[in-house]
């Protein structure tokens, strides 16, 4: 009975031997299958730092804005197009691009309303339903416009009504019928106009403006927006009954897409981009912008994202002294990590 015994326990702690290096083998296996994963670092899931700011800012090439500015911080690269919406029309926004109400640089103020009157700042979006929404509030003031034109103005309309016959149906064209009016979401081309920054890339220094103003994907242009970097125009038409008084029925407010407009001066710039220049306010001196304007935008924390980063290398490999450092300790511990689950090292003993 003993040797028997004795010849069961020896035949159970092969097999637990031979599973237990099985195991082992398995767990490396697995560990190297998903080493690249692993690997990845916090700073190379960061997305904000395609396009390096400070002293390499403008140098990022590709779709990357081309400001320079030592108080930049590392941004998103630049979608293919941003939009504006505006209540002004095409003809003279064609002619002559767009241009700030003023020479104020600090980021904070233009993110917050722009009190004073005074940004050096044009507001576009990455986000086109987001142009639309600010294109449908600013044509508010096109269709108040229609309202006051002289044929429906309160004193007018009791002169209708004073009037035998034709009267009243000059009256009911004005209570009764629809005024209409356009509004417009301008395309810019970021290939012909780059020099613009990611607003809430340069406020996430403060999280609590980043958290309520990033919503609105804003691209804020310095300087100009160019007549050649539009590509052209979205027209919306806009209606709404007008009541007694003059005033609009806002129930009966319509906001519907109508045709877009091509601009011939960006058509133009198209054929010669081989020789094109984008416009960079360095060098326009109306624009009142150089690499040491203050931005006053809020400095960013040191975190596990950013602490190492440099603009030179746009923080990817952060926290890594160099790619046999911290990199691989954390490849190894990552490893190590899974090879104990796999062999059931993480359990808690009951």
């Amino acid at each position: 009975m003993l040797k028997r015994t004795a010849v069961y326990v020896r035949g159970k702690t092969r097999s637990r031997r031979g599973k237990t290096a099985f195991a082992a083998l398995f767990a490396i296996v697995i560990a190297a299958l998903f080493a690249p994963i692993l690997t990845v670092t916090p700073a190379q899931a960061v997305t904000i730092t395609d396009c390096p700011g400070g002293t390499y800012s403008g140098q990022g090439g590709g779709n990357c804005p081309n400001l320079r500015n030592k108080n930049l911080n590392n941004q998103r690269a630049m979608p293919n197009y941003v939009y504006r919406g505006d209540s002004r029309d095409p003809y003279g926004i064609f002619q002559n691009g767009m241009l700030p109400r003023g020479h104020n640089n600090d980021v904070v103020a233009h993110v917050q309303g722009d009190r004073a009157g005074n940004s050096q700042y044009i507001s576009t979006s990455g986000t086109q339903s987001l142009a639309e929404t600010f294109a449908r509030s600013q044509g508010m003031r096109n269709l108040d416009s229609a309202v006051r034109m002289p044929g429906c103005t309160t004193g007018r309309m009791r002169f209708y009504s004073a009037i035998p016959f034709v009267g009243p149906l000059l009256l009911k064209s004005c209570i009764d019928d629809r005024v209409q009016a356009y509004t417009f979401v301008y395309v810019i081309d970021t290939k012909v106009g780059k020099n613009a920054m990611y607003i809430a890339d340069q406020i996430r220094g403060n999280k609590a403006l980043y958290n309520q103003y990033k919503s609105q994907d804003e691209w804020a242009y310095v300087g100009k927006i160019k007549r050649e970097a539009i590509a052209g125009v979205r027209i919306y038409k806009m209606t709404a009954r007008v009541e007694r008084g003059g005033t609009l029925d806002l129930r009966t407010l319509t906001f519907s897409y109508d045709k877009f407009f091509a601009n011939k001066y960006h058509q133009d710039v198209l054929t010669t981009m081989a020789n094109y220049h984008p416009y960079d306010p360095v060098n326009d001196p109306f624009a009142q912008w150089n690499y040491y304007s203050d931005l006053h935008t809020p400095p960013v924390p040191p975190t596990d994202f950013n602490r190492d980063c440099i603009s030179v290398n746009r923080c990817r490999g952060a926290n890594q002294a160099s790619s046999s450092g911290s990199g691989s300790s954390s490849t190894a511990v990552a490893t190590l990590s899974v090879a104990s689950l796999l062999l059931g090292k993480g359990k808690s003993k009951p």
